[in-house]
């Protein structure tokens, strides 16, 4: 983030008169958004020509924007069961169950969420803009 921290985008809502319930949900849901838009483009697909591929890009889902405590939460997922190995990497075997060597991981989740974080400042201040241009300042 830059120079503003959360508390100052909240004040800054505040003195604008704008509703703060939703304000935060819109931008903790345009957040997952971004994370979920970068973590699909960077999840691979399946190379061989023989093969139609795609499944774990496909796979991902947004959760709903939810309230919890004072706050919200918002999510995505893939429930495709290999995702785990692709994301984090993986160990390779032979039949004689001896280790021959290891993959390493895409990290297209944590990837998708680093972006969201470095993207939260224009998403706070675009919902500033909103809140401005909705009350005619």
């Amino acid at each position: 983030m830059s120079d503003m921290n959360f508390s100052q985008y909240r004040a800054a809502l505040v003195e604008l008169g704008a509703d703060l319930d939703n304000s935060a949900k819109r931008v903790v849901s345009q957040m997952a958004d971004v994370g979920l838009k970068v973590t699909k483009k960077n999840t691979p697909t399946n190379q061989d020509p023989h093969i139609v591929g795609g499944t774990l890009k496909k796979g991902w889902h947004k959760g709903q924007t939810l309230k919890v405590g004072n706050g919200y939460e918002s999510s995505y997922a893939n429930n495709v069961y290999y995702g785990l190995y692709v994301n984090n990497g993986h160990r390779i075997v032979n039949k004689s169950g001896e280790t021959t060597g290891y993959v390493q991981g895409k990290r297209m989740l944590e990837q998708g969420i680093d972006e969201a974080k470095r993207q939260s400042d224009t998403i706070f201040n675009n919902e500033i803009q909103r809140v401005k241009n909705k009350g005619g300042w």
